[in-house]
């Protein structure tokens, strides 16, 4: 019979340690995961008017959260009558090391309590007004505490709510040498999950960042310093991981869409060409298809047919040219699109185009493209004067 009640206490305590450790990681990062081999109740010792600062007198003075506020034997030994040298005493409370250590044998140590700090800054004697309640919650519903009973980030805000403490993440997280947020731990990493502020790393968040990071009250630089965002948006090297690892076979559907931006950090007339033609999509070097053969053309029939026809191309060039960009270079649309002796002289704008706003707003931003078609001053509808 023993040995069954053994079983069950090892079961009840492995029960709330599991459940301790599935958590979220945020908080594994704050609060790393505890070992707790204890039978104990705070619901039944609260019921029997014993109050916290009973069993942790030193949580009003202390003034980091590295200080270990976990009672020890001579705290017990207050109402339990504990006698080392008679293990199995009998006694109301409870006084065998059986009844609070589970799987207790005679000769063999007892499991240790293995609690690590918070890796936070908190001041339990700044906050000795408020309530024990305010931050852990109704104990008188708990038995063993354990991690999910200290304070999460958005119990802190029901009371800092001033815009200068929540913004100043390193008043309360760990800091490191130039004044960034320490993330890595070795017990987990420290990656925002909740959007109390804004900040939330979701699925997907390294690749559509952007409106958080535009933010005028976002915390980004709390923990990513400049050289981070340059690294990506501006480094010779791209980082490999940006993109999923079956994303050759799939993106064509977001490169038409240009969702996110191909251009960021590839360029049409170089990175997509080059691969295109490699792969035999592209209008140089060895290709499985023939403009000329019917039965081996890219296009279908009309799609871009000299003098009158449907050209079916001119819809899909306005609508997104940078999929005509990703398989032709700029010579293949001045066959025709180019004012050149012996092209085509095909105008590929508008009617009234010429000297209309969007005409004088494309010269002055960049000229060069227009001169790619247009060789004289005369050929050009733009005021060159302004």
């Amino acid at each position: 019979m023993k040995r069954i009640v053994i079983t069950l206490i090892l079961i009840c305590v492995g029960a709330v340690v599991a459940a301790d450790q599935r958590r979220d990681p945020v908080s594994d990062a704050v609060y790393p995961a505890q070992r707790l081999p204890l039978i104990f109740s705070h619901g039944k010792h609260l019921a029997r008017g014993t109050t916290c600062d009973a069993c942790h007198p030193s949580a009003k003075t202390s003034q980091s959260a590295v200080d270990n506020l976990i009672p020890t034997e001579a705290a017990c030994r207050a109402c339990h009558a504990i006698d080392r040298s008679q293990p199995d005493k009998a006694g109301t409370p409870v006084a065998a090391c059986i009844g609070c250590h589970p799987g207790y044998t005679p000769d063999t140590p007892v499991q240790r309590v293995y609690v690590m700090p918070a890796t936070i800054k908190f001041d339990h004697s700044a906050h000795a007004r408020t309530s024990c309640e305010t931050c852990h919650g109704d104990m008188r519903a708990v038995d063993l505490a354990t991690t999910r009973q200290l304070p999460t980030m958005a119990s802190c805000f029901s009371c800092h709510t001033d815009g200068s403490q929540t913004r100043n993440c390193t008043r309360c997280h760990l800091a490191k040498i130039g004044g960034l947020m320490e993330t890595k731990f070795p017990h987990g990493d420290l990656v925002p999950k909740r959007s109390s502020l804004g900040d939330e790393h979701g699925l997907g968040f390294s690749t559509d960042h952007a409106q958080q990071a535009r933010r005028v009250d976002a915390t980004c630089n709390a923990c990513h310093d400049r050289s981070e965002c340059v690294e990506c948006h501006q480094g010779v090297v791209k980082p490999a991981d940006f993109h999923q690892a079956n994303y050759l076979l799939v993106h064509a559907g977001e490169a038409r869409r240009n969702k996110p931006d191909c251009s960021a950090c590839h360029r049409a007339q170089t990175f997509c060409i080059a691969c295109h033609e490699r792969s035999g999509l592209g209008t140089r070097g060895d290709t499985q298809f023939n403009s000329r053969d019917p039965q081996q053309q890219f296009h279908p029939p009309g799609w871009a047919s000299q003098g009158m026809g449907p050209n079916l191309h001119a819809s899909v060039a306005r609508r997104s040219i940078t999929s005509c960009a990703s398989c032709h270079r700029e010579e293949d649309c001045l066959e025709c699109h180019s004012a050149e002796p012996g092209k085509l002289n095909v105008s590929p704008h508008p009617r009234n185009w010429r000297g209309s706003a969007r005409c004088e707003a494309l010269d002055r931003n960049n000229r060069r493209m227009c001169l790619r078609c247009h060789i004289t001053q005369d050929e050009l509808g733009c005021n060159w004067s302004k």
